[in-house]
């Protein structure tokens, strides 16, 4: 089952009643109160400063592991409430994660970074641009750990073959498209950061990043190659994010939102973006057992007009 995403941009309150969550407008809108089952909810975007929102209802979300993002001034994603343990053998999983050898940490980067790579050269060619062969070539090129920087190779000339008339830099701020790309890793981030509480595992330790300040480094590593589905909604559709627009709309987060349902494929399973983040993480668990190998990372499903340049 898809998890339900809720996005509150209007002031009002938040509270629990027989296991709904109750949603209640400010008076002056007229409009009546909203219920949703708790059980169904797998990501709320609280976007307003002005939402209430009950202790009981925040335990309550916390508890059924679903993510809840507040935004900041900007209304940009700024931070989320996640559980401390979100599956009953945390501890036992946890412990394998700590105790993973270096080897096994670059064994497992490698296999990130290929996937990442293979999904960007899929970008491509999803919106009919070159650079898809070069960038699988690319993928072979890596090794464990990445001591050669592959990734950052690759993603100058992805980023290149998306924009090859424009001066357009990936950067963390400047108009569109970074503006959405930016909301959309925001977002995919803490539904990655979700599906690694889920699975018993802990963001704070990951296979490369390892930035002292950083509180999501693992999920800032498992997300890499599922950035390229963003990046496919947003890029390769630019009728909806128009380059001259200076801010997200409504309509535009709502688009973003709709992204973590994006269709993947995991070996022969297609699932949403969303479902597959929670394959991924429990196969990253077996990983750090060893009782698998590989982690299962998705692809592109395929698609008749997508050709290899």
């Amino acid at each position: 089952m898809i998890a339900r995403t809720l996005f509150f941009s209007l002031r009002g309150h938040l509270g629990v009643n027989l296991s709904q969550l109750v949603y209640t407008p400010a008076h002056e809108t007229g409009a009546e109160p909203r219920t949703f089952p708790i059980e169904d909810l797998g990501f709320i975007v609280i976007e307003t400063p002005q939402m209430t929102v009950t202790a009981y209802a925040l335990q309550a979300l916390a508890e059924n592991n679903t993510a809840v993002i507040f935004c900041d001034k900007t209304h940009t994603p700024a931070s989320q409430l996640l559980p401390f343990a979100g599956h009953t053998l945390t501890q036992k999983h946890f412990a394998a994660q700590v105790t993973a050898s270096e080897a096994l940490k670059g064994r497992l980067w490698k296999q990130t970074i290929q996937a990442k790579i293979r999904n960007q050269a899929a970008c491509l060619e999803a919106g009919g641009k070159e650079g898809s062969r070069w960038l699988r070539s690319q993928a072979q090129k890596v090794k464990n750990g990445d001591p050669g920087n592959c990734e950052a190779i690759a993603a100058r000339e992805y980023w290149r073959c998306h924009t090859p008339d424009t001066a357009f830099k990936r950067t963390r701020g400047g108009v569109m498209p970074n503006a959405a790309l930016n909301y959309g890793y925001a977002l995919l981030r803490a539904a990655t950061a979700r599906a690694l509480i889920g699975s018993g595992l802990s963001c704070l330790i990951g296979l490369h990043h390892h930035n002292q300040y950083n509180a999501f480094s693992l999920a800032d590593d498992v997300m890499e190659p599922y950035r390229p589905f963003i990046d496919d909604g947003i890029l390769n559709a630019p009728e909806q994010f128009p380059p001259e627009d200076v801010e997200l709309t409504r309509d535009m987060k709502a688009a973003l939102l709709g992204m973590l349902t994006a269709d993947t494929m995991i070996g022969d399973l297609r699932r949403p973006l969303m479902n597959a983040l929670s394959l991924t993480t429990a196969s990253l668990v077996r990983c750090f057992m060893k009782e698998e190998a590989v982690i299962a990372y998705p692809v592109f499903p395929s698609c008749p007009s997508r050709t290899i340049p």
